[in-house]
């Protein structure tokens, strides 16, 4: 956030888009999105999210709170299907 002068606090409304936070927007999007995660009873904040970021809104501390969750889903599932696609066939167990 952009500060002017000694102001306390942030000097711009929240609603105003703030090119740094919406390329960081952009960028937690493409996390999400390359990963293919189902998203189950998130899908709707994610669309929401999503257009958002597309039209070049910035997100409410909320909408960016819940990106931050969805990246970390997004992540965990990467791991968890890096790890399975590395488990050998013999290993794991059969039935």
């Amino acid at each position: 956030m952009e500060r002017k002068g000694n102001k306390p606090g942030p000097s711009q409304p929240s609603s105003k888009p703030i090119s740094s936070g919406l390329a960081e927007a952009r960028r937690l999007l493409a996390i999400v999105e390359k990963s293919q995660v189902p998203f189950g009873e998130s899908a709707p904040i994610f669309a929401r999210i999503k257009a958002q970021i597309d039209s070049g809104k910035s997100l409410s501390v909320e909408d960016h709170e819940h990106l931050l969750r969805l990246v970390k889903i997004a992540k965990d599932w990467n791991k968890a299907e890096e790890s399975s696609a590395l488990t050998e066939p013999d290993e794991t167990l059969s039935g």
